[in-house]
C-alpha cells in the first residue's frame, strides 16, 4: 500500500473516531434534554392539578351519582350531532316520575330550641254561606313554620352612678359623700363595650372579614367606625388582656408529653425581612386540655422553636423542615401523611398506570394508615402494643421496599423517595408512646384558620398587630377546641377581665367551670 493511500486511511480512522465522539456527545445532550423535558411536563402536570384538579388526596375519584359523568372524560355523545325534530319523529319519549324527598323530621328538630311567635288569622264576620248565620271557632291548624332573621342593632347604653351625701354629717358642717361603684369597660375613653370588640373580633378572626370590610358594615348600620379604630382595639385588648393568658396556655402546654408544630409565612409590613412567619404549637390527640398556640416568630429560624420550647424535653410532632431536626432535647416525630402526600404529587398524569411505582407506594401508605385507624378507639395504654404488632411491620416493610429501588431516579417519585428515607427514623419515633400519633395533621388543621383568614386580611400593618393577631387567634382557637363559642368567650374576657381585681388569671382559662357554662 502506497504512503498516499495510508494517509489517507488514517485521515479517515481519524475522521470516523471524531464522528463516533461527536455521536457519544449529542446522544449524552439529547439524554439530558429529555430528562430535562421529562421534569418540565411533570412539573407542567403537577401545578395543573394544583390548579384544576381535585383536591382530595385519594386515587380514585368518586362520582357524586353513579349516572353523572366527568366532564374530562371522553364521552362519544358529546361529539354527536345535534338532531332536529324530523329527525327524531321515531323516537319514543321516555317520561321518568320524579321522587320528593320526605321530611324526616330534622325540621322539628332545628326549630325546637328558638323562641315561638304565633300569628292568627281571623275571618272577620264569618257567616255560613248556607243560611247566613253566625259561625264558631272549632278549631285551628298549623300551615307552616318559618325562621325569621332580626337583624343586629347598636344601642347606646349610658352608664349613670348615683352619689350619696350624709344629711347627719352636713348639719355638723362635715361633708360625707358616696358614689356608686361602676364597672370599668375595656378600654379607658373609648365608646367600645365588650360586647362590640367581641364582635369586631368575631367577624375578623371567625368569619375572615378585613377591617375595611368591616368598616362598611358598620356604616351600613348607621354607625362610623374607622378601620383603625378595630385595628387599635385589638392590640390593645391582646395587650391588656389577652397576651397574659396567652402565657398561662403556654405554661400549660409545656407540661404536656405531646406537642404538635407547624408555621406558616404572613406578610408585615413595617418588617424588614421578605417574609415573616407564624408557628402553631397544638397540645396532642390524647391531652386532656386542647390548647393552640400561634406565635409571630418572626423567622422560620431554629431559634424561635428554642425560645418556645426551652426546657421541653419530651415529644413533638412536625413535618421534615430541618429546624425540627435540631432540637438536641426533643424527640422528633415525623409526619407520614407528607411522606404519602410526596407520592400522590408524583402520581403519573394517565389514569391507566397503575403499576407505576408512586401509586404502589400510596397504597402502601393507605394500608398502614388503615391499621392505625383500626387503634383510634384504644385507650391511651393500649395502642402502643398493637401497634408494635400490626403497624411496625408494615412501616418496615415500606421503608425497606423503598431502598430497593433505584437510587439514581429522578423527578419528583426520586424526590419523594429520598424524603421518606430521611423521615424514616422519625416516623419510627411514634412506636415509642401510645399517646403519639401517625401524622402531624392536628397541627395541619389547627393553622388553618390563619390560611384562610390571610387570603383576605393579606397582611398586619405593624409587628405589634401580627403579635395582636397570634394572640386572639390562640384563645379563638383554644376555645373551639374546647367546645366554647369564642365570640361568647371573648365577649366573657372583656367583661369580667377589666373588673378582675383579685381573681386569678387561671379561672378565665377555656377549661375553667364557670368559663364553660357561661360561654357555650
Amino acid at each position: 500500500m502506497s504512503k498516499s493511500l495510508e494517509k489517507q486511511l488514517e485521515k479517515a480512522l481519524q475522521q470516523n473516531e471524531l464522528m463516533a465522539q461527536n455521536l457519544t456527545e449529542l446522544t449524552q445532550q439529547l439524554k439530558h434534554v429529555n430528562e430535562e423535558l421529562a421534569l418540565q411536563r411533570e412539573q407542567n402536570q403537577y401545578l395543573l392539578q394544583q390548579l384544576f384538579g381535585r383536591k382530595k388526596e385519594t386515587l380514585s375519584p368518586e362520582k357524586i351519582h353513579p349516572n353523572q359523568t366527568d366532564l374530562f372524560e371522553d364521552d362519544p355523545s358529546f361529539s354527536w350531532p345535534e338532531q332536529t325534530g324530523s329527525q327524531s319523529e321515531e323516537e319514543t319519549i321516555e317520561e321518568t316520575p320524579v321522587r320528593r324527598h320526605k321530611k324526616k323530621g330534622h325540621q322539628k328538630e332545628k326549630l325546637a330550641h328558638l323562641p315561638v311567635v304565633e300569628h292568627l288569622y281571623r275571618e272577620e264576620n264569618c257567616t255560613c254561606p248556607q243560611c247566613a248565620s253566625a259561625m264558631k271557632e272549632m278549631g285551628k291548624e298549623v300551615v307552616r313554620e318559618e325562621v325569621v332573621y332580626i337583624p343586629a342593632r347598636l344601642e347606646n347604653h349610658r352608664h349613670i352612678r348615683l352619689a350619696y351625701s350624709c344629711p347627719s354629717c352636713e348639719k355638723y358642717g362635715e361633708t360625707s359623700i358616696i358614689k356608686a361603684e361602676v364597672p370599668k369597660s375595656p378600654l379607658s375613653g373609648s365608646f367600645a363595650s365588650a360586647s362590640l370588640i367581641a364582635e369586631t373580633i368575631y367577624q375578623k378572626f371567625q368569619q375572615k372579614v378585613p377591617t375595611y370590610r368591616q368598616e362598611a358594615h358598620w356604616t351600613m348600620m348607621n354607625f362610623d367606625i374607622k378601620r383603625t379604630n378595630i385595628s387599635n382595639w385589638h392590640k390593645k385588648t391582646s395587650e391588656y388582656y389577652f397576651e397574659p393568658l396567652v402565657q398561662l396556655l403556654k405554661k400549660a402546654l409545656l407540661e404536656e408529653e405531646v406537642l404538635h408544630a407547624d408555621e406558616t409565612t404572613f406578610n408585615v409590613l413595617d418588617s424588614h425581612r421578605t417574609k415573616d412567619y407564624v408557628w402553631l404549637f397544638s397540645s396532642g390527640r390524647y391531652a386532656e386540655k386542647k390548647i393552640h398556640i400561634h406565635k409571630h416568630g418572626p423567622s422560620r429560624g431554629s431559634e424561635v422553636l428554642e425560645n418556645f420550647l426551652a426546657g421541653y424535653k419530651r415529644y413533638l410532632h412536625s413535618d421534615g423542615y430541618s429546624s425540627y431536626g435540631k432540637l438536641t432535647d426533643v424527640t422528633s416525630i415525623g409526619c407520614f401523611a407528607h411522606v404519602r402526600r410526596k407520592f400522590y404529587d408524583a402520581l403519573p398524569a394517565e389514569e391507566g398506570e397503575k403499576k407505576s411505582t408512586s401509586r404502589l407506594a400510596v397504597e402502601k401508605c393507605d394500608a398502614i394508615f388503615q391499621e392505625e385507624k383500626k387503634l383510634a378507639d384504644l385507650t391511651v395504654e393500649e395502642p402502643q402494643l398493637k401497634r408494635w404488632e400490626f403497624v411496625q411491620p408494615k412501616l418496615e416493610e415500606f421503608f425497606g421496599w423503598l431502598r430497593t429501588l433505584n437510587p439514581m431516579i429522578k423527578g419528583k417519585i426520586g424526590t419523594a423517595i429520598s424524603y421518606a428515607l430521611k423521615q424514616e427514623v422519625k416516623v419510627l419515633n411514634f412506636l415509642r408512646n401510645g399517646r403519639l400519633v401517625l401524622s402531624n395533621n392536628l397541627a395541619e388543621r389547627g393553622i388553618k384558620s390563619l390560611v384562610m383568614g390571610r387570603k383576605n386580611w393579606l397582611f398586619a400593618a405593624t409587628t405589634e398587630g401580627a403579635h395582636a393577631n397570634a394572640a386572639i387567634l390562640s384563645l379563638q382557637e383554644t376555645a373551639k377546641a374546647n367546645g366554647l363559642n369564642p365570640q361568647k368567650y371573648f365577649d366573657y374576657l372583656l367583661t369580667h377581665l377589666p373588673n378582675q381585681k383579685n381573681t386569678l388569671l387561671e379561672v378565665y382559662l377555656p377549661w375553667a367551670p364557670k368559663v364553660q357554662i357561661n360561654c357555650h
